[in-house]
């Protein structure tokens, strides 16, 4: 359930309603703040850091020349070289490694030294980065299934050791909080509520799709 609830992005109604009612004007882009028992709260990357773990240093800024190098075997080896990729592709692939791993212990066990310890090891390791894309892109980011994987990030993964150091948890910061302070968020959700569609399914729930991760908040 918790992990259903990750991926799809859903958080309670009444929630949002609550931090978007209690927020204070202010000037700082990168800072939310509410009014909480009647003193102020805020809500920035430093308590997001905490909260998280996540690293939350500045971006790096990568030249065309480093972009370049950026490989794309994920993207040939298992999507064709496709440039729009959706999260549910990455999901369905990682499945698929698996699904190879488990026909691959079968195989060894009837052909004995037949396995090549190199091409499992590769395996292995396409494993890995299918798996911290996913995490990345349908958890962190709380990308919907149907949405397109970026393809930076999809390079990125290549380069194992260039990956797990990037400040991720700035840009899922920043993705968190354009999200929770969009405007006229909560007018939206209320248009969408007036529509003919919903008036006939009374007993839906109310609920706002919320990408970055919103569970720190």
């Amino acid at each position: 359930m918790l992990i259903s609830g990750l991926l799809n992005g859903f958080i309670p109604a009444k929630i949002v309603r609550m931090g978007k009612n209690s927020r204070m004007p202010t000037k700082k882009k990168r800072e939310l703040w509410f009014l909480v028992e009647g003193k102020p709260a805020r809500f920035s990357v430093h308590e997001f850091a905490i909260v998280t773990g996540l690293v939350c240093t500045p971006e790096p800024f990568l030249g065309l020349e480093e972009k370049l190098k950026l490989k794309a075997h994920i993207r040939d080896e298992y999507f064709k070289g496709a440039t729009q990729i959706k999260v549910d592709d990455i999901q369905k692939a990682f499945r698929s490694l698996c699904d190879k791993e488990e026909g691959g212990k079968k195989k060894k066990a009837e052909k004995g030294k037949k396995k090549k310890a190199e091409k499992e090891k590769d395996l292995g390791t396409d494993r890995v980065k299918i798996a911290l894309l996913y995490f990345l892109e349908g958890v962190l980011l709380g990308a919907d299934p149907k949405r397109n994987v970026s393809t930076f990030h999809m390079s990125m993964v290549d380069d194992l050791d260039m990956f797990n150091s990037y400040p991720w948890g700035t840009v899922v910061y920043d993705t968190t909080v354009d999200s929770l302070g969009g405007k006229d968020m909560v007018e939206k959700y209320r248009e969408r509520l007036r529509k003919p569609s919903h008036k006939q399914q009374p007993d839906v729930k109310e609920t706002y799709t919320l990408y970055g991760f919103p569970f720190a908040f």
